[in-house]
């Protein structure tokens, strides 16, 4: 064996003296690294602070054109630019407010009316003002609501217009309140706020605001369901624009509040959608109080030179209303003035949150502060600027996450490169280890080889030391029965299947180190190879004495190589008869479980120490037993590749001198019915 021996040395001593050599190497380059870290780290943190600037920078200007884009090129179409305004709204959770708002100072969107200057009086038929008048008549001086209903109602029939409909049925709401007619109360007062909620009476106040508060005074549980209709219809016309806004707007939401809390409701997504518009119209009215004077104030100032412009045409205005955490984005190329206004920290939250970091090597932490402050600690790395031209005066500070992250790397990289040094030696060690282990290995597996060659040996002449002895006697005449005769005939055929069978593993094991193992598969009937496989086992079988007890499914078919799986059943057969002793007996079983085959073979030998189980399946391994019991060690190496080959599993399990039994599951799915082999 030094031939081998003195190979693996020399390689061993090369791996020791490139590991050393590459080790040294390591560790000078590994010093001077540590010498220059802090400083290449410190250079990397400003280039990547600059960068998230210019990042931070680019991306801000982009959400900006993104927020004003589309909205410029629909100049007095007041209702496009409404609907653009509030969509881009509910697209970004950073614009507080859209806006419209007109020359003289006066809300488009929100539609805030206020205390109106000059109201245009609505036109009646004199012959409804009459009847009408009638009924003021009847109701305030005679004190007689059924008589003032009745002028009321025929005002109502002489009605030429919505100014007159509307102002019959508010008197004919009033009528039902004082008369305790819930019913009609309901309904006239529902009639205004659905069909005339954007009609106002001779004040410029909108009828709708009499009807809703009239309508949440009505008694009765069954009048609930209709009236939260109404009031959702009602608050989504003030949202949207259609019914104005005014200085009693606050005390309506107020009222609708505290209706809705003391009514039950079976549609919890409706009242959701109505504490959301009240909120919304909450916004507005806020706007409009804290903001409106300052947007007035542009106006009257109109020097929009003065302030940035976008890629859209829209001015960026810091507000000075507010916290002064808000700006206003505003179109001036329109007739009417429109824009939003902005939640500036909210906006940079998004940017902050948008993966603005991507492809750095350390987390930054972005800040925007009031006023400048100096870094006169050193304690980290902090990069300050202006947001100009976007918003003057505004700071944004870039730093480290974790302010010890440079020493951190420093003293890490340290341990780094001394726990390397150390893993260097183990990992020399270790090489040195495992090439002595395949050194071992390989004495291990050239002593299993002269092992099998030696058993080979044994095996070949076993067989043929009797077939030359019968045929000797055969041609030599020395046996004249021709019973004898046949008898000798008959060892030598099985002897030479004997001989066949062993032959037949060292070519398949030898076809399987090469790589090359031919199979020819077919639709089969795997009760029929069974039986054949018994049948060339038979001779043996007999002259030892075995009972063989089959339990075969005939009905089971399966894609196989016939050949194959008759020599896999062959050697499981094979030893089966070499490792049984007092108890001959030996069952065989194929059948159907769940969605697989199984093939079972069950011996009452001599069993397997369970120690051992694992490594029977290896190439030459051959369990040491107190009396020699011959073979090659190939035989169940060549069963688990075929089986393996057919995408099956074999497994054993045995108890001393109980017997083994080795299970072979092949997939359902290669399974024929009797009546359509050939699926």
């Amino acid at each position: 064996m030094n031939h081998k021996f003195i190979p693996a040395s020399r390689l061993t001593i090369i791996f020791i003296l490139a590991v050393v050599l590459s080790g040294s190497v390591l560790t000078y380059f590994s010093i001077n690294n540590i010498s220059n870290l802090k400083e290449l780290t410190e250079k990397r943190i400003i280039e990547e602070q600059r960068e998230l600037y210019a990042r931070f920078s680019s991306a801000l200007q982009n959400r900006i054109e993104t927020v004003t884009a589309g909205l410029v090129n629909e100049s007095g179409q007041t209702v496009l630019v409404r609907d653009s305004l509030i969509n881009r709204a509910v697209a970004f959770d950073f614009i507080i407010q859209p806006f419209i708002l007109k020359n003289n100072g006066q809300f488009i969107y929100p539609n805030f009316a206020g205390i109106p200057e000059r109201v245009q009086r609505p036109v009646h038929w004199e012959r409804f003002s009459a009847t009408f008048r009638e009924g003021e008549t009847a109701e305030f001086a005679e004190k007689d609501a059924a008589k003032a209903k009745k002028f009321y109602l025929l005002s109502l029939n002489y009605s030429t217009g919505k100014n007159d409909s509307v102002k019959a049925l508010n008197a004919l709401g009033r009528i039902a309140v004082k008369l305790n007619d819930a019913e009609n109360a309901s309904t006239s007062y529902s009639l205004i706020a659905l069909n005339y909620f954007s009609v106002s009476d001779e004040n410029g106040f909108p009828y709708v605001y009499y009807a809703l508060p009239q309508l949440l005074k009505i008694p009765g549980s069954g009048n609930s369901e209709r009236i939260v209709q109404v009031i959702e219809f009602s608050l989504e016309k003030m949202a949207s624009g259609f019914i104005s806004l005014n200085y009693s707007t606050e005390e309506l939401l107020i009222l609708v509040t505290g209706w809705l809390k003391g009514n039950a409701f079976n549609n919890p997504e409706q009242l959701s959608h109505i504490n959301e518009l009240i909120a919304c119209l909450n916004k507005q009215l806020q706007f409009v109080n804290i903001y409106g004077n300052e947007l007035t104030g542009l106006l009257e100032k109109n020097n929009w030179d003065n302030y940035y412009t976008t890629g859209n045409d829209f001015k960026i205005v810091n507000s000075s209303s507010g916290d002064g955490k808000e700006f206003f984005l505003i179109n001036t190329s329109t007739d009417d003035l429109a824009g939003f206004l902005l939640n500036r920290n909210k906006l940079f939250d998004t940017l902050v949150k948008a993966d603005l970091q991507e492809g750095f090597d350390f987390d930054y932490l972005i800040e925007f502060p009031d006023r400048y402050s100096a870094n006169n600690d050193g304690s980290n790395l902090i990069y300050s600027s202006q947001l100009n031209p976007f918003f003057p005066g505004q700071l944004i500070r870039i730093k480290l996450g974790d302010e010890d992250l440079i020493s951190d790397i420093v003293i890490r990289r340290s341990w780094i490169y001394g726990i390397a040094s150390v893993l260097l030696l183990v990992a020399m060690s270790l090489g040195v280890v495992l090439i002595l282990r395949d050194i071992a290995r390989e004495k291990h597996l050239a002593r299993l080889r002269s092992d099998f060659i030696s058993n080979v040996t044994h095996e070949l002449k076993t067989p043929l030391t009797s077939i030359r002895m019968y045929a000797e006697s055969l041609m030599m005449g020395r046996v004249n029965s021709d019973q004898l005769q046949k008898e000798y005939l008959s060892v030598v055929v099985n002897e030479t299947d004997r001989l066949k069978s062993m032959i037949n593993n060292i070519l398949e094991f030898s076809k399987m180190e090469k790589g090359k193992p031919e199979y020819h598969f077919i639709s089969s009937n795997l009760a029929s190879i069974l039986k054949s496989a018994i049948q060339e086992m038979n001779y043996w079988l007999e002259k030892e004495g075995f009972d063989v007890v089959t339990e075969l499914d005939d009905k089971i078919y399966a894609e196989v190589d016939p050949e194959k799986i008759k020599q896999a059943l062959g050697n499981l057969l094979s030893n089966a008869i070499k490792y049984s002793t007092d108890t001959k007996k030996i069952s065989i079983r194929l059948f159907q479980q769940s969605d697989h085959i199984c093939i079972e073979v069950e011996d009452q030998g001599i069993g397997i120490p369970e120690d051992k189980l694992s490594r029977i399946f290896e190439e030459f391994y051959r369990i040491e037993q107190k009396e020699s019991i011959s073979g090659t060690g190939l035989g169940l190496t060549v069963v688990k590749e075929i089986i393996k080959v057919h995408n099956g599993i074999i497994s054993v399990t045995s108890e001393i001198g109980k017997g083994s039994k080795f299970v072979i599951i092949l997939n359902q799915q290669t399974g024929k019915s009797e009546n359509n082999p050939g699926n």
